[in-house]
């Protein structure tokens, strides 16, 4: 089983890999991408508006975080910890960002490794939720047209994904677990809050594109962006470089062409949307390091531990 796992994952990342690489090959033209960004950022305050709103969707899901955890930690130790994991996803090939957070707030010794790692996996859930329900509104309110590059994209990703589930025992029962605990705190008073906090993070982040592609002269809306934004962190379960190098320009590349967007320009937003982000987090990541530093031996430690 363990084999098939490794199979789907790779096959998965293959493919986003071939994409990416072929995308590349048409459409790669490094003075454009310069010339575009020399726009971009000669804008201060349109990036000055990103920088702040892509940094108050960070702090909104760290807030939902300590109301989901209940616990009388500071909110600072959440915010450190989302963005920890946004650094170390960035910095390794490795998606491990997650368990980087849950060792981070174990460290507080106000809860267990158990609960902080069920309360990540929660957090995760419900982001999964959320960008799921807006990538149905897209396809069905926002006039989608579904080019044959966006289908693509979409048949291998579902399959691959619903191809896993089905084939992880461990994994549809873990799953299952945790929708029914979902359940139960979306129907609380506290749970609708935490479920408005992260509808409302995503749709901050989604600003970030929506400023870039105004840069483009284009004629997208906020709430395509928004889709255009869940649709590409959806794809991120297929990372395999750091900071989901390839994944993420080739999944919003393909959804910019379901808008009808030229693929030279989607292909041009993706990669500076995506530069942005890294140059936000490695940024986070100095800062992190300086105040509040964790060794590289404690991180390999929180990588070892086995509870799930």
């Amino acid at each position: 089983m363990q084999r098939v796992k490794r199979y789907v994952f790779w096959g998965g990342r293959l493919v986003v890999g071939i994409c990416f690489i072929w995308l590349t090959y048409l459409v790669f033209d490094l003075s454009y991408i310069l010339s575009q960004v020399k726009q971009l950022f000669g804008n201060f305050w349109l990036v000055t508006t990103m920088t702040c709103f892509y940094l108050a969707a960070f702090i909104i899901r760290a807030k939902a975080w300590q109301l989901y955890v209940g616990k009388q930690i500071s909110v600072k130790v959440f915010v450190d910890g989302v963005m920890y994991s946004l650094f170390i996803n960035h910095l390794l090939p490795i998606k491990v960002g997650d368990i980087v957070r849950t060792g981070y707030l174990a460290q507080s010794e106000k809860v267990t490794w158990k609960t902080a790692l069920q309360s990540v996996v929660v957090m995760r859930l419900l982001d999964l939720m959320v960008l799921g329900l807006i990538a149905i509104i897209g396809v069905l309110y926002l006039g989608l047209s579904l080019s044959y590059y966006f289908l693509i994209m979409l048949v291998i990703g579902g399959g691959l994904l619903l191809g896993l589930l089905l084939l992880k025992e461990k994994w549809r029962n873990v799953l299952i677990n945790h929708a029914r605990q979902i359940l139960s705190i979306l129907f609380a008073a506290k749970g609708m809050i935490i479920f408005t906090l992260i509808i409302l993070s995503w749709c901050l982040e989604a600003l970030v594109i929506f400023a870039v592609t105004t840069e483009f002269s284009l004629s997208l809306s906020y709430l395509q962006s928004l889709w255009i934004n869940s649709f590409t962190i959806a794809g991120q379960v297929f990372h395999f470089s750091p900071g989901g190098i390839g994944t993420y320009e080739s999944f919003m590349s393909f959804a910019l062409a379901a808008y009808r967007v030229p693929i030279k320009e989607a292909y041009t937003i993706a990669v500076i949307t995506h530069g942005f982000k890294f140059i936000f987090s490695f940024v986070v990541g100095i800062y992190l390091i300086l105040s509040v530093p964790i060794s590289w031996s404690t991180i390999k430690h929180w990588l070892k531990r086995k509870e799930d």
